[in-house]
């Protein structure tokens, strides 16, 4: 059967795809560490929508909430990629489509050009004769785009009957625009419930930071700035340990104005790594003719019968007293503060982060289990 193949990679606001995607994700991912880039599977889904027709082409819409004029669509993934290029300063924030074709198809000129102008895919045939070889071209390219952090995105066996692979990849890596001093790194608890407890590397640090307690959320909320970049790192600490499934579905498009305070801050190291498949989750949303026999794909590969076979979606993060490189009552050791002005967040039980700038959330995610 032929198939298309959209691989979403990510090593790292109102009411829309992302949203409702990544509600679906963390609660089919509740009791496991999460990153995920929801942008990415947005970015990759879209570029697919721009060659659906018909049912495939009006259920993608709907559930990526993308206006019919696809003219509109390109353009807003234009503007986001242009306004990414060179903005960062000393964070590395970069976002890369490519297409890889069956040499024995071609994609529609239009679609090309689309692609080319607006989303900056440069596609690219290749031979699937040797499909080790050609897995091999593949996972090159991602291996760089996220700089070794992903790697071996598909095997010899996935390219034997492909058309054509979507990939969009995320990278990011950023600083602390603070310093978590690694001597008062020490071994605690973190609890996972109320009833088991794990060793957890965590940093300290007493500073000035944009938080609060947010008694809707029913959580404390910190904002950590990545140096000279507009990008930070949002922490949701929910008050009750088992409270972090309700509290994922109240953040959703919270808008954040955090006053400056002081905080006395307790926050785990963590390393995760992601891999799903999506078809389950886009099913559920509503994406379904794209995954059957009838999909219409006509304006991508014409007259191939292609329908998506595969939406693999893989991810990482890792937080340390640098940064973040991206491609939750136990005693606190190191520095506190007994100033009662100082709010007291010691991420020491589940919780939930992003990564953001004004705009946009890149990464999003959830820690459950140093485990």
């Amino acid at each position: 059967m032929k198939y298309l193949c959209l691989l979403l990679l990510a090593t790292s606001v109102s009411c829309r795809f992302t949203d409702d995607f990544y509600q679906l994700l963390a609660k089919k991912n509740a009791n496991k560490n999460l990153i995920s880039s929801p942008l990415s599977v947005e970015i990759a889904l879209s570029m697919a929508y721009m060659g659906a027709r018909g049912k495939t082409a009006q259920e993608m819409r709907q559930v990526l909430k993308l206006p019919e004029d696809k003219k509109q669509v390109a353009a807003k993934y234009k503007d986001l990629l242009t306004e990414l290029e060179g903005r960062e300063k000393v964070a590395i924030l970069s976002l890369a489509n490519r297409i890889y074709v069956n040499n024995g198809y071609e994609l529609v000129p239009g679609y090309n050009q689309i692609v080319k102008d607006s989303f900056k895919a440069e596609a690219e045939a290749i031979s699937v004769a040797d499909p080790k070889k050609a897995a091999s071209i593949v996972n090159k390219w991602v291996d760089n785009q996220t700089r070794g952090k992903i790697r071996d995105i598909v095997e010899a066996k996935d390219m034997s009957d492909l058309i054509l692979i979507i990939l969009n990849a995320i990278y990011f890596k950023g600083q602390w625009a603070f310093i978590f001093n690694p001597k008062f790194t020490e071994k605690v608890d973190f609890r996972i419930s109320d009833q088991k407890s794990v060793p957890v590397e965590m940093m300290s640090h007493i500073g000035s930071f944009k938080a609060a307690h947010i008694s809707e959320l029913g959580a404390k909320v910190i904002e950590l700035p990545y140096r000279n970049s507009s990008l930070s790192m949002v922490i949701y600490l929910p008050d009750r340990i088992d409270g972090l499934p309700e509290l994922e579905k109240k953040i959703d498009g919270f808008s954040l104005n955090l006053p400056h305070i002081k905080v006395s801050l307790s926050l785990p190291k963590f390393k995760i790594e992601f891999s799903d498949d999506l078809v389950d989750q886009l099913k559920e949303m509503g994406i379904q003719e794209a995954f059957q026999m009838s999909a219409d794909f006509n304006d991508l590969v014409a007259k191939t019968g292609a329908k998506v076979g595969s939406v693999v979606h893989k991810a990482f993060i890792e937080v340390n007293e640098e940064g973040a490189e991206a491609a939750a009552v136990t005693k606190i050791f190191g520095p506190l503060s007994a100033d009662p002005e100082c709010l007291n967040l010691n991420v020491d039980h589940p919780f939930a982060y992003v990564i953001r700038d004004e705009k946009t959330i890149y990464f999003q995610g959830h820690f459950v289990n140093p485990e």
